[in-house]
């Protein structure tokens, strides 16, 4: 009788275990790395030099870092829709990534191609796991985590949020439009 109870408390176990893996969806890397950004201030006067970007975008980004707080810069969430040396020139300058005082050093070398776009960067965060619509991180400070979204919102149309991988907590209620005031968007 006992050794019946066992086997079927086992059996019960292992099957949780199995629906529970299976409910998370496989992450697909483009690449990983550390990230240690300038300061703000030094990054303003990068990107008003380059004389790329209207007063008025500038003083919006100074605004939502006031708004955002100590580590607005340093957390961030950015959408790369398609493979574009524009686009790429332009997400580095005006997210930071290209500022003098920044440094990248890479974990796992780029392996995504234009099929696996969109992308999307986690700076400051790991990526733990994509469930559905959702994408659960952990607050990492200096960590970048670059996903393909092509297999979870290939035309960012649908909700997709990113939450805190501990509490839950929406840190974008859809990843395709933005993120919580503390936390840099970008979409290019």
């Amino acid at each position: 009788m006992w050794r019946f109870l066992l086997i079927a408390f086992t059996g019960c176990a292992l099957n949780l275990a199995a629906s529970s893996a299976i409910a998370a969806d496989a992450i697909n890397f483009c690449a990983t790395g550390t990230m240690t950004m300038g300061p703000f201030d030094e990054h303003i006067v990068e990107i008003r030099k380059a004389n790329r970007y209207e007063k008025a975008d500038i003083d919006e980004l100074i605004a939502e870092q006031k708004a955002g707080g100590p580590d607005f810069f340093s957390t961030q969430v950015v959408i790369k829709e398609e493979q574009s040396g524009s686009g790429d020139f332009d997400l580095h300058l005006f997210q930071g990534f290209s500022d003098q005082k920044a440094k990248y050093n890479v974990t796992m070398e780029w392996r995504c191609k234009s099929a696996d776009y969109p992308v999307a960067y986690f700076v400051g965060f790991k990526v733990r796991q994509i469930t559905g619509q959702s994408i659960l991180v952990s607050r990492e400070k200096g960590a970048v985590n670059i996903i393909s979204l092509e297999t979870i919102d290939p035309g960012l149309d649908k909700p997709t949020s990113v939450k805190d991988a501990d509490n839950h907590a929406v840190l974008c209620a859809d990843i395709a439009t933005g993120c919580i005031k503390m936390i840099f968007y970008g979409r290019y």
